[in-house]
């Protein structure tokens, strides 16, 4: 199911958008009367994907444009260790707990590179992702 929820098969990529670094984990995400969900996220140079696993092998995807993400933050929790928090308008929208520190790193550095961009935040260089 790991390299399922990773894969970015069959999802229409923007002209010249690149599929930066998951993070796979749990997911607390509203839909329907669920809550938590098995699930990636996973960053590209334009938007941010979630992947979630529903019944059984099925898996629902929906990209966030970064224009409307207000917020990202992280936090470390005693019991449940790092948690990742999307906020959409005020309220978080997504979260994800159980983050390994190690890939966390990368995935927020890509994210908040490409997400200024975006929102124009931080001038456009070329770029040598891939």
């Amino acid at each position: 199911m790991h390299k399922k929820l990773k894969n970015m098969e069959g999802v229409e990529l923007f002209e010249n958008e690149v599929v930066g670094p998951e993070l796979i984990g749990t997911i607390e995400y509203v839909q329907g009367d669920r809550y938590e969900f098995y699930g990636a996220i996973i960053p590209t140079t334009h938007r941010l994907f979630i992947k979630i696993q529903v019944d059984g092998d099925e898996i629902h995807t929906r990209d966030v444009l970064y224009k409307d993400i207000t917020g990202i933050s992280h936090e470390k929790l005693l019991m449940v260790g790092t948690m990742l928090h999307i906020w959409i308008g005020e309220k978080i929208e997504i979260s994800m707990k159980s983050v390994s520190d190690g890939r966390i790193d990368r995935f927020l550095e890509f994210l908040y590179k490409y997400r200024s961009r975006e929102l124009n935040l931080e001038p456009e260089q070329e770029s040598n992702v891939g």
